[in-house]
Formats: C-alpha cells, sequence, structure tokens
C-alpha cells in the first residue's frame, strides 16, 4: 500500500485506549495517530491532524460519541466504526449511532483485555473498508443528543436488526425490518422466499474470501463468494430451498479513495455477487448498483421489493 490508514482512538478507558492503540499498529497497513478520552478532545485532534477513520465509544465525559457524530458531521465527515457495550444489532443506540453517520460497528466484549485483543482482529478488516467509504453524503445540519440517563432506556430495542459490514441476518416477520445504513462500495444482497415470507440481508464487504479465509468462517457475510451460501443456509432454517428463493442487490458505489488492492472495490463486489448467484442458480430480478451515491436499505419479513433511500434522492423501490 502506498500510505498507511490513519486511526484516531476515542475511549474514555486508558486500558481500552492502550490495547487498541498497541494491536492496531500489528497490521502494517494501520497507523495510530491519536487517542482520545472524550469528543471535545476528539473533535479538537481532528482539526489538527485529520484521520482516515475513527473508533469511537458512546459513553464519554463531557461529549458523547453520538453528539461527537453530530458535531463533527456538520463540518466534515469522518468514516467511523462505533465500539461501545451499547451498540447490539438490535439496540436503539446503534440505530442513533447510524443516523448520526457511524458507517460500522462492534459490541464492546464483556471479557476485559482478552475480549479487546481478539476484536482487533475484526477492527483491522472493519478499518480497511471503513476507509474506502465516501461519506461526504453524510454531512447534514447538526442537531443536540442526549444518551438516556437511565440503564435500561440506554438498552432499549427497536424492530430494526441493522447490520454491519459483513454481517447477515433473515426474518418472516412483518414487524421486524433489516437495515443498512449508507452503503457506499459495499453491496446490500437481499434475497426473498415468498412461499414462506421469508428475507435475508448480507452486507458485503469485500469480492473474495481468499483475502481472509479465517474471517470468511466467522463472517461469511463480508464476502460476496461466501455470503450468498452462508445467507442461503440461513433461510434454509426458515424452510425455504434455493429454488424457491429469488435475489435483488443494491450498492457498489465508486469511491475516491484509492486503497491498493481495495481501489474499485464496488464493481468487483458486484461480479463477485453476480457470480456467486448464478453459481448457485440465484435468479437475480433487479439492481441498483454502481453510481456514486450511497444507498440505505431496507427489507421486512414477507416483503418483494427492496427500500432504497437517499439523503438528496429520497426514497424508492427495487
Amino acid at each position: 500500500m502506498s500510505k498507511k490508514i490513519k486511526v484516531l482512538v476515542v475511549d474514555d478507558q486508558p486500558l481500552v485506549l492502550d490495547i487498541l492503540s498497541k494491536g492496531l499498529v500489528q497490521d502494517p497497513e494501520i497507523e495510530v495517530i491519536g487517542t482520545a478520552i472524550d469528543g471535545y478532545l476528539a473533535l479538537n485532534m481532528i482539526n489538527r491532524a485529520r484521520p482516515d477513520v475513527i473508533i469511537l465509544d458512546m459513553e464519554m465525559p463531557r461529549m458523547n460519541g453520538i453528539q461527537f457524530l453530530h458535531q463533527m458531521n456538520a463540518q466534515s465527515p469522518i468514516p467511523t466504526i462505533v465500539l461501545s457495550a451499547l451498540t447490539d444489532p438490535n439496540s436503539q443506540i446503534t440505530q442513533d449511532a447510524f443516523e448520526a453517520g457511524a458507517v460500522d460497528f462492534l459490541p464492546k466484549p464483556s471479557s476485559g483485555a482478552k475480549g479487546l485483543l481478539e476484536l482487533i482482529k475484526q477492527l483491522w478488516i472493519k478499518i480497511k473498508i471503513a476507509a474506502t467509504q465516501d461519506v461526504a453524503q453524510l454531512k447534514k445540519p447538526q442537531v443536540s443528543y442526549k444518551l438516556p440517563s437511565n440503564v435500561l432506556d440506554r438498552k432499549a430495542k427497536t424492530s430494526n436488526i441493522i447490520l454491519g459490514m459483513g454481517s447477515l441476518a433473515a426474518t418472516d416477520s412483518s414487524e421486524q425490518s433489516l437495515k443498512i445504513f449508507a452503503l457506499g462500495s459495499c453491496i446490500g444482497l437481499t434475497l426473498f422466499c415468498p412461499s414462506r415470507n421469508v428475507v435475508g440481508l448480507s452486507h458485503v464487504a469485500l469480492p473474495q474470501s481468499k483475502t481472509d479465509s479465517k474471517k470468511a468462517e466467522e463472517l461469511p457475510g463480508y464476502f460476496g463468494d461466501t455470503a450468498v451460501p452462508a445467507l442461503l443456509q440461513k433461510m434454509a432454517e426458515y424452510g425455504c430451498t434455493s429454488q424457491a428463493i429469488f435475489a435483488k442487490i443494491a450498492g457498489g458505489s465508486k469511491t475516491n479513495v484509492d486503497l491498493g488492492d481495495f481501489f474499485n472495490i464496488g464493481q468487483k463486489n458486484i461480479i463477485s455477487v453476480k457470480g456467486t448467484l448464478l453459481k448457485h442458480q440465484i435468479k437475480l430480478l433487479s439492481e441498483d448498483i454502481g453510481g456514486e451515491i450511497s444507498r440505505t436499505v431496507m427489507v421486512k419479513g414477507g416483503d418483494k421489493f427492496i427500500s432504497l433511500h437517499h439523503p438528496s434522492k429520497g426514497t424508492w423501490q427495487i
């Protein structure tokens, strides 16, 4: 790679900052340019040395993570991965973070330092993909935000299942939505099984699993060549057969970031997903791909369409 990815880590726990800082730089393509213990310090730091990616905690003194996202994205967005004990796929806090402009999330492990060391390997990949995301469309007017004051409200759940990069899920409930925010070069792969009212969604970030076979085993939804069979297997748990399933895809937009093998990743993802669908004899009925826009994708159990959204284009369906 011609240059390292510059990362800023924001967390109010010194031990977390130390472990992440030392662990992330074990990847030769990543450089930690600084750490901050709250949002105020982080805002001052990005004005002096603009990072490529930010790792962000939610619960911090003076300025919490979502307040930070609102302030930063009102000026100049930076790809941000939220890392917090509050960020589950269906938590209100996770949805608030994505609506404020986060591009991905991971739950902070409860097993202390040992869990953080295991987490670092996931962050290596997520950082590299986050760095390719064009976040210009996330610039928006600043709004005020306050984390709920009690623990129960902070752990409130929603009917949305938010899929970070590499995640996949299926549902047969018309009351439950699967959602991916602001797809850039990634692909929202959606499979439909109308006979069972089942839909499946995968957030594909990279084209080929050969780049990291171990990661493909842990999170097959990351890769275009493993996401399709993994999602088919997930839908088989609902009684769906491949003969009853069809596909629609969205995303794969161009980015302005050149990061070695990650260059033109959107087109590579499109080719990989389409080729794998063909291999598994899954018919692709429609697509909304390419271009230079981000797309938020949502689908509910029983739907036969994908709902797409972009701030300036509005909402449409395929």
